[in-house]
Protein backbone atom coordinates (compact mmCIF):
# COMPACT_ATOMS: atom_id res chain seq x y z
CA UNK A 1 0.00 0.00 0.00
CA UNK A 2 1.40 3.59 -1.15
CA UNK A 3 2.24 5.79 2.29
CA UNK A 4 -0.38 8.77 2.60
CA UNK A 5 0.09 12.35 3.92
CA UNK A 6 -1.63 15.45 4.77
CA UNK A 7 0.00 18.34 4.24
CA UNK A 8 -1.76 21.96 5.46
CA UNK A 9 -0.90 24.95 3.12
CA UNK A 10 -1.82 28.05 4.05
CA UNK A 11 -2.49 31.02 1.28
CA UNK A 12 -1.38 34.42 1.99
CA UNK A 13 -1.39 38.33 -0.41
CA UNK A 14 -2.51 41.12 -0.89
CA UNK A 15 -6.51 41.77 -1.19
CA UNK A 16 -7.67 40.58 -4.96
CA UNK A 17 -4.91 38.88 -6.16
CA UNK A 18 -7.04 35.73 -6.45
CA UNK A 19 -6.21 33.58 -3.34
CA UNK A 20 -9.52 32.86 -3.13
CA UNK A 21 -10.42 31.82 -6.87
CA UNK A 22 -7.23 29.88 -7.01
CA UNK A 23 -8.36 27.46 -4.25
CA UNK A 24 -12.03 27.27 -5.98
CA UNK A 25 -10.53 26.41 -9.34
CA UNK A 26 -8.37 24.22 -7.74
CA UNK A 27 -10.72 22.47 -5.63
CA UNK A 28 -14.05 22.65 -7.82
CA UNK A 29 -12.75 23.72 -11.53
CA UNK A 30 -15.13 26.73 -11.45
CA UNK A 31 -13.77 30.19 -11.48
CA UNK A 32 -15.53 32.86 -9.88
CA UNK A 33 -16.34 36.36 -11.64
CA UNK A 34 -16.63 38.27 -8.68
CA UNK A 35 -14.55 39.19 -5.67
CA UNK A 36 -16.11 38.93 -2.41
CA UNK A 37 -13.01 39.40 0.59
CA UNK A 38 -12.66 36.59 2.65
CA UNK A 39 -13.41 37.57 6.43
CA UNK A 40 -11.36 35.30 8.86
CA UNK A 41 -10.60 32.27 7.13
CA UNK A 42 -11.79 29.09 4.88
CA UNK A 43 -10.11 25.86 3.81
CA UNK A 44 -10.52 23.27 0.99
CA UNK A 45 -9.17 19.79 0.60
CA UNK A 46 -8.00 18.62 -2.36
CA UNK A 47 -6.39 14.59 -2.79
CA UNK A 48 -4.06 13.93 -5.41
CA UNK A 49 -1.10 11.39 -6.22
CA UNK A 50 2.30 12.21 -6.61
CA UNK A 51 4.52 9.27 -7.46
CA UNK A 52 2.97 6.18 -5.75
CA UNK A 53 2.06 8.22 -2.76
CA UNK A 54 -1.23 9.55 -2.10
CA UNK A 55 -1.11 13.50 -0.74
CA UNK A 56 -3.95 15.16 0.78
CA UNK A 57 -3.74 19.14 1.15
CA UNK A 58 -5.54 20.99 3.14
CA UNK A 59 -5.51 24.79 1.67
CA UNK A 60 -6.34 27.56 3.66
CA UNK A 61 -7.56 30.83 2.68
CA UNK A 62 -6.62 33.72 4.99
CA UNK A 63 -8.36 36.99 5.20
CA UNK A 64 -6.08 39.67 4.18
CA UNK A 65 -7.96 42.81 5.54
CA UNK A 66 -5.24 44.61 8.23
CA UNK A 67 -7.57 44.19 11.26
CA UNK A 68 -7.52 40.39 10.52
CA UNK A 69 -3.91 40.04 12.13
CA UNK A 70 -4.96 38.51 15.23
CA UNK A 71 -7.29 36.56 13.93
CA UNK A 72 -5.02 34.69 11.33
CA UNK A 73 -2.33 34.26 13.33
CA UNK A 74 -4.13 31.11 14.99
CA UNK A 75 -4.87 29.48 11.68
CA UNK A 76 -0.86 29.29 10.64
CA UNK A 77 -0.01 26.88 12.95
CA UNK A 78 0.52 23.09 12.18
CA UNK A 79 0.82 24.43 8.58
CA UNK A 80 3.75 22.96 6.52
CA UNK A 81 3.86 25.29 3.07
CA UNK A 82 2.51 28.78 2.76
CA UNK A 83 1.39 29.95 -1.12
CA UNK A 84 2.61 33.88 -1.41
CA UNK A 85 0.41 35.28 -4.24
CA UNK A 86 0.42 38.50 -6.43
CA UNK A 87 -1.31 40.11 -9.06
CA UNK A 88 1.37 41.07 -12.06
CA UNK A 89 -0.87 43.88 -12.82
CA UNK A 90 -0.19 45.24 -9.39
CA UNK A 91 3.68 45.58 -8.67
CA UNK A 92 2.12 47.04 -5.12
CA UNK A 93 0.92 43.71 -4.28
CA UNK A 94 4.16 41.94 -5.31
CA UNK A 95 6.37 44.28 -2.89
CA UNK A 96 3.88 43.83 0.03
CA UNK A 97 4.12 40.22 0.35
CA UNK A 98 7.47 41.30 2.35
CA UNK A 99 5.23 41.92 5.16
CA UNK A 100 3.16 38.73 4.38
CA UNK A 101 6.65 37.21 5.03
CA UNK A 102 7.23 38.59 7.90
CA UNK A 103 3.88 37.73 9.20
CA UNK A 104 4.04 34.19 8.36
CA UNK A 105 7.97 33.82 10.18
CA UNK A 106 7.07 35.00 13.16
CA UNK A 107 4.53 32.17 13.37
CA UNK A 108 6.09 29.08 11.31
CA UNK A 109 9.31 27.99 11.09
CA UNK A 110 10.55 25.50 8.17
CA UNK A 111 8.02 25.70 5.74
CA UNK A 112 8.37 25.58 1.84
CA UNK A 113 7.08 28.77 0.48
CA UNK A 114 5.69 28.93 -3.28
CA UNK A 115 5.52 32.65 -4.67
CA UNK A 116 2.44 32.70 -7.14
CA UNK A 117 2.10 35.29 -9.62
CA UNK A 118 -1.49 35.54 -10.54
CA UNK A 119 -3.68 37.00 -13.64
CA UNK A 120 -1.04 36.77 -16.34
CA UNK A 121 -3.90 36.81 -19.14
CA UNK A 122 -4.22 40.59 -18.44
CA UNK A 123 -1.37 41.11 -20.68
CA UNK A 124 -1.64 44.20 -21.65
CA UNK A 125 -2.07 45.27 -18.08
CA UNK A 126 0.89 43.33 -16.75
CA UNK A 127 3.50 45.24 -14.80
CA UNK A 128 5.36 42.59 -13.45
CA UNK A 129 7.51 40.49 -15.58
CA UNK A 130 8.60 36.52 -15.20
CA UNK A 131 11.68 37.90 -14.86
CA UNK A 132 11.13 39.73 -12.08
CA UNK A 133 8.97 37.78 -10.24
CA UNK A 134 11.69 34.78 -10.67
CA UNK A 135 14.06 37.32 -9.11
CA UNK A 136 11.59 38.50 -6.07
CA UNK A 137 11.16 34.61 -5.78
CA UNK A 138 14.85 33.90 -5.47
CA UNK A 139 15.22 36.32 -3.11
CA UNK A 140 12.02 35.23 -1.10
CA UNK A 141 14.01 31.62 -1.01
CA UNK A 142 10.84 30.22 -2.75
CA UNK A 143 9.93 28.29 -5.92
CA UNK A 144 7.83 30.37 -8.39
CA UNK A 145 4.94 29.44 -10.43
CA UNK A 146 2.75 31.75 -12.84
CA UNK A 147 -0.65 31.37 -13.25
CA UNK A 148 -4.26 32.45 -14.95
CA UNK A 149 -6.96 31.36 -12.68
CA UNK A 150 -9.73 32.99 -15.25
CA UNK A 151 -7.61 30.49 -17.56
CA UNK A 152 -7.10 27.72 -16.00
CA UNK A 153 -3.12 28.08 -16.29
CA UNK A 154 -0.89 27.27 -13.55
CA UNK A 155 -3.28 26.34 -11.26
CA UNK A 156 -2.68 22.27 -11.04
CA UNK A 157 0.64 23.41 -10.85
CA UNK A 158 0.95 26.01 -8.23
CA UNK A 159 -0.69 22.76 -5.57
CA UNK A 160 1.59 20.68 -7.54
CA UNK A 161 5.21 22.28 -7.07
CA UNK A 162 4.02 22.80 -3.60
CA UNK A 163 2.84 19.28 -2.60
CA UNK A 164 6.79 17.81 -4.37
CA UNK A 165 8.72 20.42 -2.34
CA UNK A 166 6.30 19.28 0.55
CA UNK A 167 7.47 15.40 0.06
CA UNK A 168 10.95 16.07 -0.51
CA UNK A 169 11.54 16.48 3.03
CA UNK A 170 9.98 12.97 3.46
Amino acid sequence: MSPSYLYKIVTVGSSAVGKTSIIIRYTTGKFREYYAPTLGADFSVKAMNIGENKVKLQIWDLGSQDFLGHVRAGYYHGARGVVYMFDVTRPKSLEELWAWKKEVDSQLRGVKALVVANKIDLDKDRMVSREEGEEFAKKFLADYVEASVKLNKGVDDTFTVIAKSLMTDV
